[in-house]
């Protein structure tokens, strides 16, 4: 199974000067910016809410959760469809 992100890159680097300032960020590292970003998908997605002709037909996973305005209810997704808490098709 693919991870739903890659681990953050390894190439970290202090940019903290030696007064403690932090001086402004500029040339980020690419693969910083795509963990950030990857982060950020999933914290919007993990936190989605809406009806249910709205729900979501990109980025998900098994376990994603969506709360269903229409039903009044918390799905969740499963394999290829989405379901309630009790296993029951939504």
């Amino acid at each position: 199974m693919a991870a739903l992100i890659n681990s953050p890159p390894t190439n970290a680097v202090d940019v903290m000067d030696a007064s403690g300032a932090v001086p402004a960020l500029t040339g980020i590292d690419g693969g910083w910016r795509n963990f950030f970003m990857a982060v950020y998908t999933i914290c919007v997605a993990l936190t989605s809410s809406g009806t249910t002709a709205n729900r979501p037909t990109k980025l998900l996973w098994t376990g994603r959760f969506y709360f269903d305005t229409t039903l009044g209810l918390p799905i969740f997704y499963k394999t290829s469809s989405w379901v309630k808490a009790d296993g029951s098709a939504a």
